[in-house]
């Protein structure tokens, strides 16, 4: 007898796979997720970046935003059934204050983290007596 559930489940399983595939592009938009906050003078932009390896971490200072991007080739074995983790990205984030370029800022990573610190122009944090 012939089973005529085979291409509803084929069906099914590729239409699961193609939402895999949407998810990751979804999470390569969104990833990484930042949190940026202004601390004496500067802008401090924290990524979370695990599994990245420093040395394929670009950050590029423009005029009024940050470019985060990095790029990792993963080698899974075996057969994948699921993968979301994102293997490339491209994150611009647009700068609350005007920045001054002249200055150094710096970025370190550590654990997984970068950390990004840029120095606001004409943004002074008073301290209240």
């Amino acid at each position: 007898m012939i089973n005529m559930y085979n291409p509803l489940k084929y069906f099914t399983g590729e239409v699961a796979k193609n939402l895999s595939d949407r998810a990751k592009e979804i999470m390569t938009f969104l990833y990484p997720p930042v949190t940026m906050y202004e601390e004496s003078g500067e802008i401090v932009i924290e990524a979370d970046l695990p599994g990245f390896d420093k040395k394929d971490i670009t950050v590029r200072l423009e005029k009024d935003s940050l470019t985060i991007s990095a790029e990792r080739e993963v080698t899974t074995k075996g057969v994948v059934y699921l993968d979301q983790r994102p293997d490339r990205f491209m994150k611009r984030i647009k700068l609350p204050v005007e920045v001054d370029q002249d200055v150094n800022y710096s970025a370190k990573y550590t654990n997984g983290v970068l950390v990004i610190k840029i120095p606001a122009k004409g943004v002074k944090t008073i301290k209240v007596e």
